[in-house]
């Protein structure tokens, strides 16, 4: 038998009375897990209970363990009617089984009942002893950690970061069920209740089945959640990153190196920076020698992976790429093809990680996202998942492509959510585009002088990652660069959106603060596929005005780049809900964000115009003050740097209006206004004018968020 479980039950306080004639409870508990069920003696006419019970032991299999939750339930006992029940306790047994884990839980729990609420505390002691099995067929992947937290663990060293792993598991909602309407809501909820622990067992054990498969033996950033779909089912899904981790000891502060299976690979003393700045955004780590290495060769998924020769829109360019400086455009050109080539037969990685260490990241491209309305009536088989993997397939394609697009060959910081209302399904996914190092990849593809000098040219300590991964001469979308404010060798974008953290290596002016969005829309309340259409038709605009509101926020603070990005997009009967939280933080390398300029088509009112005078000088103001609150005080650039492009001192402005207007329009709005380096806010009715007044009565979050 592979495993043994035993559970004692020690005592009870602060139980509910049950008998109104004695204000007391008999109280007693059923222990249950699979099929077996025992039960304490009754402790009579006591609301704090002491049973000392003897250990109740199951013999199962370690697969059972890791699905099965302990059910512990705390009952009060009546003579001539059935038992009144107290509340429940569900307890994961999971934890107890790593190789290092503790072999016991125990402590005060507190019993939930799906009706009342809290209703007392129970102090358990749970116990599991495992057996060695080597059979290799087994279906249970005990060993394998999970952390929610999106960094690598303070305790452990990442020796390789494998890929991204997925999985989803459907059932049929018990709510839905046609017994539901002949029993009581308690059983109801304690069904559903029951069952969301079951599938949540099982969809960690699959998950960790994978990790095993690619020889891991941890997820890091596991994102696990619940989708009530009503009738089509219940479906429980999760991501999350595949490591290899290894224990710290007490004083181990450094990393292995990769024990690459093909190559060896040198170590890089990431913490050895030959130019240390005072403006890093924190304190600096002991990360001397340290060495991740990343084998994104596999991304387990239940759907085969087919070719994406077609979504190949990486820019193609040339050697001779000159725009970036005698020594910046060949070397990035060289080193984006080498990057290319060395993931060119490779699964495309994704990353549900936040935090990497130095020299990880050589490039970032921005925020990438996808969106799509799916309609759960018209799922063919709800209790399969096909249906449902094919819906993400064609969303996490879609991000491909788009990092593709942007000359990137990962995305690190990838979540993904949904927003159900009634028969219409909202599927979201968004990460951030990058470069990563290819000295990292598990098979050591770079090594050598030449691509040694590639990586440290094209990615400086403390900018690199601001530089941009695509070629300007074939960008994506329409953007303006300049050289960097740092090294002066690359160009970089006027703003940069991310969804990962700050990186340690970040050159930051001043401190950062919490920048959030929020919109709402009304929608015509209409049925199925009319209502899916109506939805469709709204995302896009919802999208582009809350990214409009992130910017303009964004440029009152005085800051120039946004981290840690979560947009929510929730959808109710009458309306659509978006909410956009990042925090906003001053780059170095990135120009100075030009000011906010009002503009628009002025009626021949002179109170309008001084309207319009006073909301530029409030927004001038503004800006000026949060310039001293959050301490932005870029140093001022010198006229000539030896060896250096200077960049010219020019922006182009950036107008809030339809793609459907003219380049003429454009020009003319451009000459009409003095500052070149404004954001353009067009006040052509009062809805923007009302938005103009919003941005500026924003309240700022309390200190230190």
């Amino acid at each position: 038998m592979p495993g043994k479980l035993k559970v004692k039950i020690v005592a009870g306080r602060h139980l509910p009375v049950m008998d109104r004639a004695s204000d007391l409870t008999d109280a007693f508990v059923e222990v249950k897990f699979g099929n077996t069920t025992f039960k304490t003696d009754v402790y009579p006419k006591s609301l704090n209970p002491q049973w000392n019970s003897e250990w109740f032991k199951f013999e199962v299999d370690d697969e059972e363990l890791q699905d099965e939750p302990l059910q512990i339930t705390v009952l009060d006992h009546d003579t001539y009617s059935a038992n009144d029940a107290i509340g429940k306790v569900y307890i994961d047994i999971d934890p107890l089984l790593y190789s290092e884990a503790a072999t016991v839980i125990s402590g005060w729990f507190p019993i939930y009942d799906t009706i009342h609420g809290i209703r007392g505390e129970i102090n358990v002691v749970v116990k599991v002893d495992l057996f060695n099995d080597l059979n290799r067929f087994r279906q249970s992947s005990c060993g394998v950690k999970f952390f929610c937290t999106t960094s690598i663990p303070k305790c452990y060293r990442a020796v390789i970061i494998h890929g991204f792993v997925e999985e989803l598991v459907v059932n049929e909602d018990p709510e839905y069920q046609w017994i539901d309407r002949i029993r009581t809501p308690r059983a109801s909820n304690e069904a559903r209740q029951r069952l969301i622990s079951l599938m949540s067992g099982e969809l960690q054990r699959k998950i960790g089945l994978k990790v095993l498969e690619m020889r891991g033996n941890a997820v890091v950033g596991y994102l696990q959640c619940f989708d009530l779909e009503g009738e089509s089912g219940l479906v429980v899904r999760a991501i999350g990153t595949a490591c290899t981790l290894d224990k710290l000891s007490n004083t181990s502060a450094f990393l292995p190196a990769c024990n690459s299976p093909s190559k060896e690979m040198k170590e890089i003393p990431f913490n050895e920076d030959p130019n240390p700045n005072t403006h890093s955004s924190g304190p600096s780590t002991p990360l001397k020698n340290q060495t991740y290495s990343f084998s994104p060769s596999k991304s387990y998924s239940r759907q085969s992976s087919s070719s994406d020769t077609d979504l190949s829109l990486t820019p193609k360019t040339g050697m001779g790429s000159g725009s970036a400086g005698k020594e910046g455009g060949p070397f990035k050109t060289l080193l984006r093809q080498q990057t290319q080539s060395a993931l060119e037969q490779r699964e495309f990685p994704f990353f549900t990680l936040t935090t990497f260490p130095p020299g990880f990241l050589v490039h970032v491209g921005g925020v990438v996202s996808a969106r799509s309305v799916k309609l759960l009536d018209r799922i063919h088989n709800p209790d399969e998942p096909e249906t449902r993997d094919a819906w993400w397939a064609e969303i996490r394609q879609e991000i491909k492509s788009h990092a593709k697009a942007l000359g990137c060959h990962a995305v690190v910081g990838y979540s993904e959510s949904t927003s159900i209302c009634e028969e219409v399904c909202i599927l979201s996914a968004s990460g951030t585009a990058a470069v990563l190092n290819p000295r990292f990849l598990q098979d050591g593809t770079m090594e050598g002088c030449l691509e040694q000098r590639l990586i440290e040219e094209a990615s400086p300590p403390g900018c690199g990652f601001c530089h941009i991964p695509y070629d300007e001469l074939n960008m994506p979308f329409p953007a303006h660069l300049t050289y960097c404010y740092n090294c002066r060798k690359q160009k970089v974008p006027d703003v940069l959106f991310t969804t990962i953290d700050l990186p340690v290596e970040a050159i930051v002016i001043g401190k950062g603060c919490l920048i959030q969005a929020r919109l709402c829309r009304l929608k015509k309340k209409a049925q199925a596929e009319a209502n899916a259409t109506s939805i469709s038709n709204l995302l896009p605009f919802m999208e582009y005005e809350v990214h409009t509101q992130l910017m303009n926020k964004l440029k009152l603070r005085g800051m120039n780049a946004l981290f840690g990005l979560r947009i929510q997009i929730t959808v109710g009967e009458n309306m659509l809900m978006g909410l956009a939280s990042a925090t906003g933080v001053y780059l170095a390398a990135l120009p100075a964000p030009g000011g906010i300029q009002i503009a628009g088509k002025t009626p021949n009112d002179g109170t309008y115009e001084q309207h319009i005078s006073h909301m530029q000088k409030k927004i001038n103001d503004t800006i000026a003050k949060n310039k001293e609150l959050y301490e932005i005080n870029p140093p001022e650039l010198p006229e000539e740097i030896i060896g250096s492009p200077i960049p010219e001192p020019r922006q182009r402005s950036r107008l809030l209006r339809s793609q459907s207007e003219s380049s003429d329009e454009v020009t003319e709005l451009d000459l009409s206004h003095g500052k070149k380096d404004a954001f353009v806010l067009e006040i052509d009715d009062t809805d923007a004018m009302e938005d103009v007044h919003s941005l500026l009565t924003d309240v700022p979050p309390p200190s230190g968020i």
